[in-house]
């Protein structure tokens, strides 16, 4: 099973550069990439609302989610952050170099979460092998911008 979810995933992942290209195209009607990511928000609220809806989930427990860690909901500052910044360097380096070099810092902060088991997840030590896989990509970022 674990494959069919990682090629799950990896299919997913084509809609990171299908969302930057569109969000990035969707700024040329606007007067600021930061109005880009505004609607991208708005969208994505009135598309989660909807599958709430659908999917009949319950209605959040706001008294107990008061409770839980500030940095927690630092995931919608995180996502602002993100999909802002891919729309403002898109037209500037290419979507092939802002989605590389955006996994390989992904990538790297994974492989300290993993390892140290951050945010109360399972810990999953660092290899040579991991490392190898983050040095080549960052090598693969060079060549992107080279050629």
């Amino acid at each position: 099973m674990k494959i069919v979810y990682t090629l799950i995933v990896l299919v997913i992942g084509t809609l990171l550069a299908v969302q930057g290209s569109i969000n990035t195209q969707l700024t040329t009607f606007l007067r600021h990439p930061l109005q880009g990511a505004l609607v991208n928000f708005l969208v994505g609220f009135i598309c989660a609302l909807a599958l709430n809806f659908i999917f009949r989930t319950q209605t959040p427990d706001w008294g107990q989610l008061s409770t839980a860690p500030w940095y927690l909901f630092a995931g919608g500052l995180l996502g602002a952050i993100f999909v802002s910044s891919v729309i403002f360097f898109i037209p500037k380096i290419g979507v092939t170099t802002v989605l590389a070099a955006s996994i390989a810092g992904q990538l790297i902060a994974a492989s300290i979460i993993d390892h140290f088991g951050f945010f109360g997840l399972a810990v999953h030590q660092i290899s040579a092998g991991r490392i190898a896989g983050i040095l080549l990509l960052l090598g693969g970022i060079v060549l992107i911008q080279k050629y």
